[in-house]
């Protein structure tokens, strides 16, 4: 599947979030990167973007953290 996606690089004005995702009006999608971290830490806070967006979390009635829980495999004991 083809995914329309801008990545935007700003100062998000705090030391713990590294990226954020919107999905737009159009169906595209925005990763928000924030520009306070180190490229590594960056590359590794837009793959985790694109899991959220090819994992369709998006459109899943979960919350965030259920979301994120999954998403960083904490659900494993």
């Amino acid at each position: 599947m083809n995914y329309d996606i801008n990545v935007q690089m700003m100062d998000l004005k705090s030391s713990k979030i590294k990226e954020t995702v919107t999905e737009n009006d159009d169906g595209s999608y925005t990763i928000f990167l924030n520009s306070r971290f180190t490229q590594e830490q960056l590359k590794d806070a837009y793959i985790h973007a694109i899991g959220h967006i090819t994992r369709d979390d998006f459109n899943k009635h979960s919350s965030a953290d259920a979301i994120e829980v999954y998403a960083h495999g904490l659900n494993k004991k």
